[in-house]
Parts: C-alpha cells; structure tokens; sequence
C-alpha cells in the first residue's frame, strides 16, 4: 500500500509516531513527490467561494482538501489520509493568455493549509502547487526538466502527478509540484532563517538591474529588508574587468553557471538564461540567499522545454550577458555546460519519459478536460525523446567550437590573481611572511573591517582575501590588493559585506585571512591568520 499508514500518521502535523520508518518522519511527503506517483485529490468549495474565485482568482478562499494514495492506476486508488477532510484555503493560479484557466475549465490551483486553520500541515507542508499543463501536450516536461536540474546539481522541486476533483466533478490530471517556501528550503538547504535569508521570485522581466529590487516578489523572508539582493544588484552592476570577483561574494557563480547552463540545454526559453524576447524576461526563476546572504538561483515554470534548441550563447538575463562577457565566467559557464551535459545524459531521462508517459495514459484517457488528444500526446512525447536523443551531440559541438583559450582560475578567486593558484586546506598559525619579502606590522579587527599592515622589503604584488566557513566550503566575502615598485608599508583592508555584518549581531564568527604576495621575480608566499570577531 506504498506506506499509507505510515504517511496517515504524519498526515496532519503533530501526529507522527515512534512506528513510523525514519526516513518517513524527516520528509512524510517524499513518497508523493516522485515521478511514479499519481495521487487523487478532492476539494469543495461553496457557491460563495467559487463565487470569490470568480472575482479574485489570486485570493485564497475557505475549502476542503482530501488526498488518498492510488498504485498508480484509476483502479488502484486507496483509503484517503486523513480521516476527515482538512479546511483549507484554495486559489487560482496560471498567467492570463497562457496557463490560466477559470473553473469551467482544466483551472490550475495553489493549496495552503495554515490559510484558516493556524499552524496546520499536510504531510509536513505549509502548501500544495497543482499544475494544469494546458502548456504541455506531453504533460512529462516539467517532471524531466527537474529530473535533470537535480542531476546536475542544481537545486530544484520535485514533481508528482495527481488527479483533481472539484465538488465531486474530474478535472483531470495534474502535475503536483513541490512548492518552494521555508519548508521546501529547508530540505534542500538543511536552514533557513526568514530574519537574514530571503526567497526572492523573478518573472515577468524581474533582473538584478539598478533599481530592481522592488520588480522582485518577496517569497520568504523579511519583505522590508532587501539588503542582500540590493548588495547582489550593486556587485552586478559594477565596474570594471574582474566582474566575476566581485560578484562571487554575493552570487555562487558555480551553481549559477550550471543553472544557465542547463536552462539553454533544456530549452527552457522562459527562464533566466533561456532567450531574450521582449520585456517579460528573464522570468521563471527565484533567487535564493544563504545565511551570509550569497545567492543561488532556482528554476521554475518548466513546461515549456524540450522543444526548441536554444543557441548555447544567445543573449538572456543580465546576469548570464556579463558573465559571457567576461574571460574567467565564461570559461565557468563552457565548464558547467560540459559538466550538465555528461550528468543529464546519464541521468536516463529517454526512460523516464517513456515510464512516465504510460504511467499517465490511463489517466489522460480518463481526463474530460484535457486540451489535447491522445495522438497530440503520444506526438509530444515523441518529439520530446528526439530532443532528448539529439541535445549531446549539440551540446558536444558548441564545446568543441568554443574551447576557451586559457583557463583562468577556478572561481571564486580574482582574476588578476591568475598567477596564484587555488589553495588545499588552509593551515592555522600566525601570519609569518619570509623577510625577504615582507614584514608583517599587525592585523587590526575594527568596526566591519579587517586591517593587515604589511613592510614589503621589495617591489612587488600583494593580495588579500577573507574567507568564512559555509556549506561546500570557503566563500569569499572580502578581497583588497596593491602594487609597489619598491620598498614601502601598505596597509590591506578587508570590508566586511552587509549579510556578514549583520550576522555579527547574533553570534561570532570565524574569518580567515589569506594573503599572498608575489615578489617581481615570480617567487610568491602565501599566508593565512584566522580570527575569531566577537558578536557585536
């Protein structure tokens, strides 16, 4: 019975017991969200409500929600999981002259269980996303793109199929993607903190241009405070030739870089990095900003994929533009692409969409409000497997056109450090510089800061960088360099960015310094000190 009785009592939060399997209790709602899944779900809705839906469709109203497991067929569905249906609030969802639909026909739905009941979950969530794929007539490329993403290492929902009834009458089948909110954050992330991070959706043109800060809708987090993405906007926005340097304490060019690398690989136009057509893009993304306020950016809105084969380097968001236009990130990019490449083709996508195909031909078959035929269906995914066949060898081609010339260093390191190559681990110690080279004359923490005070004994290149310790490994939050032509004090400054600030207020940190210095002869020492800033 694929754990009923097991999700059953986790249905509802507060009623999950000892008996239930560990994996179980730490994500009750796994087994739902899985390609293989059709669950069926009921809702009802007074007159009034649908007449509230009719005028505000973007408005919760008060409903009731019942969802039972099924084995997979329209024969095999079970008992439902709560006992008795749960008060919720239910809306419309869909943009108007493309997916919106109203209720006399396939509509779309978003589903939140705190609406009206407080602090009431379903199977550990807060909320539901039923997607209609009137933009899909395969219905398997949101569930494929997805599948690829994670492949690749790019944090994205996950997907399931449902079949949806409204008072007692089919509306059909449905795409049941998992809502990005705290909840989903948190199982992707292993935190979230709505008082520092925050969710930031993008569509319809949203970029991280000057001023743009407002064009973001504020997902999760503090609605009033948008000093990480504004920080995110300034770094973007700046000046000068090492543009990835400076915008890698604020954006994980790594993960961003694979993200963009497979929306052009999926065909996903309608996203960051898809295709620059007109003023509504960018748009199906959200930005996300970890405890020190350093972005990754997150797909969604997937449905249209799989069917155009985007150039791998035509114009899209601004953030995408500067990175193309920059030696060291697009020498990131031409590695991610190779790397996206190799995970989505072993990542057995061509079964994945046949299985899921016929998992979904009963349903479909069942479906009286579907927009599209059984043969328009069987078509899509036919041609959705020769996009799948054909998009490595495409991919390979652009590679082996574009091989950069000089690989620079591996990000997040400056570029004008390209003579320093990346460290191992960092060793502990105090800062002890050779005195051929240098002296050290103090290191001083102040206010937001960090000071090294150096005596170089000779002409030559110094640069410093402060690192904190977060998951995956060290990020950057602070860099400064200088030059002289011969002996002479300098004094390097490490300024600390906003996010790391502000996180000094709550608890103390630990700040690593790294300082290299390259004499004009080629021979270079590179030092480290780490410190301990108090809370503030």
């Amino acid at each position: 019975m694929r754990g009923s009785a097991a999700l059953l009592a986790c249905a509802v939060v507060g009623l999950c017991v000892a008996a239930v399997p560990a994996a179980a209790a730490e994500d009750p709602a796994a087994a739902m969200y899985s390609p293989g899944s059709v669950e069926t779900i009921d809702l009802t809705l007074s007159p009034a409500a649908i007449g509230a839906l009719e005028a505000e469709p973007d408005e919760y109203v008060e409903g009731t929600f019942s969802l039972a497991p099924t084995n997979g067929t329209p024969g095999g569905v079970e008992a439902p999981l709560t006992p008795t249906p749960l008060t919720v609030g239910v809306r419309l969802k869909g943009n108007v002259g493309s997916s919106f639909r109203d209720l006399t026909e396939k509509a779309a739905f978003k589903i939140k269980f705190n609406e009206f009941v407080s602090g009431q979950k379903f199977l550990g969530l807060k909320k539901m996303t039923l997607n209609n794929m009137v933009e899909d007539p395969s219905m398997i490329h949101e569930t494929l793109t997805y599948s690829a993403f994670r492949a690749a290492g790019v944090p994205a929902p996950r997907t399931g199929y449902a079949y949806v009834r409204v008072n007692g009458d089919d509306f059909g089948i449905y795409l049941n993607i998992e809502t990005l909110d705290d909840v989903a954050l948190k199982k992707m992330f292993g935190d979230f903190d709505d008082e520092t991070q925050h969710l930031y959706e993008g569509e319809n043109g949203a970029d991280v241009k000057p001023g743009g800060a407002t064009e973001f809708e504020v997902d999760e987090g503090d609605e009033a405070d948008r000093g990480d993405l504004e920080a995110l906007i300034a770094a973007v926005n700046s000046a000068g030739s090492d543009w990835a340097a400076a915008v890698s304490p604020f954006a994980d060019l790594q993960e961003m870089t694979r993200m963009w690398a497979l929306d052009k690989y999926t065909g996903r136009w309608d996203g960051y990095a898809g295709e620059k057509r007109g003023v509504n893009q960018p748009n199906n993304y959200y930005l996300y900003s970890d405890p020190l306020g350093r972005f990754q950016m997150l797909p969604w809105g997937s449905d249209e994929t799989w069917e155009e084969h985007l150039p791998f380097d035509s114009a899209a968001g601004l953030m995408f533009n500067r990175c193309l236009a920059e030696t060291g990130c697009v020498t990131a990019y031409w590695e991610s692409l190779q790397a996206v490449s190799g995970a989505v083709e072993g990542a057995g996508l061509d079964s994945l969409a046949a299985s899921t195909a016929s998992l979904l031909k009963p349903w479909q078959a069942i479906d009286p409000r579907k927009e599209v035929s059984a043969g328009e269906i069987a078509f899509a995914v036919g041609e959705t497997r020769k996009f799948i066949a054909a998009r490595p060898g495409e991919a390979g081609e652009w590679l082996a056109a574009h091989v950069p010339p000089v690989t620079p260093p591996t990000l997040p390191l400056p570029a004008s450090d390209s003579s320093v190559k990346p460290m191992g681990p960092i060793a502990t110690g105090p800062i002890g510089l050779p005195k051929t080279l240098a002296r050290v004359r103090g290191v001083v923490a102040k206010k937001g800061s960090v000071a090294t005070r150096l005596r170089l004994l000779a002409a030559a290149r110094v640069s410093q960088r402060g690192e904190v310790s977060a998951r995956g490994g060290a990020i950057r939050v602070c860099s400064d360099r200088a030059r002289t032509t011969g002996p002479s004090s300098v004094t390097l400054h490490c300024r600390l960015p906003r996010p790391v600030r502000e996180r000094l207020h709550r608890r103390s940190l630990e700040l690593t310094i790294v300082t290299t210095v390259i004499a004009a002869d080629g021979e270079r020492q590179v030092m480290t000190r780490h410190l301990k800033l108090p809370r503030r």
